[in-house]
């Protein structure tokens, strides 16, 4: 990677020559494998290699990016010099005020893995294969569609204040999607697994669990609308999470365009809801102890007992604020959450929906709000309804509908038992008083 270094450096410097104030490099190779299913057989194969550069200039706080593809020295100073043309033709941005300095940290364990790397479209071949056919050893008239991806990478980051950092990465996913026919009646479910280590990456067993739950989706019923308490289970909870620190990242309040503006310091939700950003957790998905642009990454509380204590920062939005850059910027601006962790409750998933005497349990869906106006409008394409405690039955034609405010003031459990995914914990929740839309 020196070599790489070396030449982001001798990039960076180029760019100020020909008039740049500040510029950044990335020079980047990434190798990729995917493999699609369709109709319970493998639809292609596809294996992928990239070399590009990124040039970043600025020129009193106007951006000018270009990018090429290969590291010929050529082609990447010449990208250099486009990149300083363009940030003079481009407008002023007096809020920009620095590109990061340097600075040192810690490296996160487990982002890497030769194990992981040396799979091959053959190797995810045969997961693919193995899920299929315990799939139909489940359903034999099952359909099952899928895929499976392998991404390895190496970056070189250089600014010319100083950063200059390496790093490499590699992670797979595998996902299975069943459905299940009886006549007019459909069943179907989606479910999958992720690592940034071999040892994490064990998708065996996915295929029946999932053909299983979409067999167990056959026969839903329509129910009529009512104000009911609503069980999110863990695929459900983790984009409602994600999604909550993404409008806390201060891009999104600056620009008012998220439903927090103005909402720091406040309690915008139940004492149950804790929500932590921790990029540097080992083998995370979505870890690293630096952001696009070489800050070092930080542990971040979003929200601590209902109260919304702190934004995500990029480089941009933190000197703008004259506040600590948190470490979750991007070279192409723009502030995103990493690994969201919440502080979990007391009693299990079990428990919880056996203390619900009638409600909604959301499997799997999403429960996003609008990120300016905070309404939540969402479909249950994968819920049951609850009766005396127990999952009665599979719901169709199901819309929930409430504010991200009032479903966060009304959270009043937290299971203390949780999905994992590397980085990732996802509890089931429970809020009271959902209008649900049912059956007219």
């Amino acid at each position: 990677m020196s070599e790489l270094l070396e030449l982001a450096r001798r990039a960076c410097r180029e760019a100020i020559k020909h008039g740049a104030e500040m510029a950044d490099v990335e020079l980047s190779r990434r190798r990729g494998v995917s493999v699609n299913v369709e109709k319970n057989g493998i639809h292609d194969a596809k294996e992928t290699s990239t070399a590009s550069v990124s040039v970043r200039s600025i020129v009193k706080g106007a951006t000018g990016f270009s990018t090429s593809s290969g590291f010929g020295v050529k082609d990447v100073l010449e990208t250099a010099r486009r990149s300083a043309a363009a940030a003079k033709l481009a407008q002023p941005d007096p809020d920009f005020v620095t590109l990061p300095g340097p600075a040192s940290c810690r490296e996160v364990p487990g982002l890497y893995d030769k194990g992981l790397a040396a799979l091959t479209a053959a190797d995810l071949i045969r997961l693919l294969a193995a899920e299929i056919d315990a799939a139909r050893e489940v359903c034999s008239d099952v359909m099952v569609q899928g895929g499976a991806s392998l991404g390895e990478w190496e970056r070189a980051l250089a600014n010319s204040l100083g950063v200059a950092v390496a790093d490499k990465g590699t992670s797979a996913d595998l996902f299975v999607f069943c459905i299940v026919k009886r006549g007019d009646d459909v069943g179907s479910f989606y479910d999958f697994d992720q690592a940034r280590v071999r040892k994490d990456f064990a998708p065996q067993g996915l295929g029946a669990k999932t053909c299983k739950e979409a067999v167990a989706f056959l026969g839903s019923r329509k129910i009529k609308s009512a104000t009911l308490p609503v069980v999110l289970g863990p695929l459900t909870t983790h984009g409602l999470f994600w999604g909550i620190c993404y409008c806390a990242g201060a891009e999104n309040i600056q620009r008012k365009r998220s439903y927090l503006v103005g909402k720091r310091g406040q309690q915008i939700g139940s004492r149950l809801l804790t929500l932590r950003d921790d990029g540097l957790i080992p083998r995370g998905m979505a870890s690293g102890a630096r952001d696009g642009e070489g800050a070092v990454r930080r542990k971040v509380t979003v929200v601590e007992q209902g109260v919304l204590t702190n934004l995500l920062h990029g480089s941009y939005t933190a000197n703008k604020a004259r506040e600590e850059n948190t470490g979750h910027g991007s070279r192409w601006r723009g502030v995103a959450p990493t690994n969201v962790v919440p502080s979990l409750g007391k009693a299990t998933a079990a428990e919880i929906i056996a203390d619900t005497r009638e409600g909604i349990y959301v499997n799997v869906g999403s429960v996003m709000p609008h990120p300016v106006t905070g309404d939540i409008s969402a479909t249950v394409d994968f819920g049951y309804k609850i009766e005396n405690g127990k999952l009665a039955y599979p719901l169709k034609n199901t819309m929930l509908g409430i504010s991200i405010f009032d479903l966060l003031k009304n959270l009043d459990a937290v299971s203390s038992d949780y999905r994992e995914e590397p980085g990732t914990i996802m509890p089931t929740l429970r809020v009271q008083n959902v209008k649900v839309a049912g059956a007219q």
